[in-house]
């Protein structure tokens, strides 16, 4: 294949990877051919830490109805986070909220406790994971979603697990 190409094609990808997608960066394995891209999903700093996007979707016609991404990829319903490490959740189907039951792990800026977050459809929202939280801790926190036209919201219940 001819070396400009393969560049322009690389060059393409990488340009509607940073307009559309979470932070990454392209890795060539060694021994791999330089057309064999890995993309690796980036910390948010200097210091290693990583923003998780958990997006919220509720389907009242699927089984089941409830559903969860994150990114980077992660078990959403358990998300595996760490301390410093930031969440930030998101909703398009209506006003939402994330509450946390009994403690939180998050603070806000200034670093008082965040025990709860919420948004109008398509807003995302979230706090950072507090440093005095501990490895293996486990927070179960719900998910309250006022659809359109509804007059009460549909809960859920996923949880965050603090890795080292």
């Amino acid at each position: 294949m001819n070396t400009l190409i393969l560049v322009r094609r690389v060059a393409l990808l990488l340009s509607v990877l940073v307009l559309l997608g979470p932070p990454v960066r392209a890795v060539v394995r060694e021994g791999a051919a330089p057309s064999a891209l890995t993309l690796v999903p980036m910390a948010d700093n200097s210091k290693g830490h990583t923003t998780h996007t958990i997006t919220i979707i509720y389907n009242a016609a699927a089984n089941p109805q409830w559903s969860y991404t994150i990114s980077p990829e992660n078990d959403a319903k358990n998300a595996r986070v760490k301390r410093h490490d930031t969440i930030v959740w998101k909703c398009d189907g209506g006003n939402w909220t994330v509450f946390f039951k009994g403690a939180t792990p998050l603070a806000d800026s200034s670093g008082a406790e965040l025990a709860r977050v919420s948004g109008a459809a398509g807003d995302s929202a979230g706090g950072q994971v507090d440093g005095k939280v501990k490895k293996g801790d486990v927070f179960t926190y719900g998910v309250s979603l006022l659809l359109p036209g509804a007059s009460e919201p549909v809960i859920d219940d996923p949880r965050i697990v603090i890795e080292k």
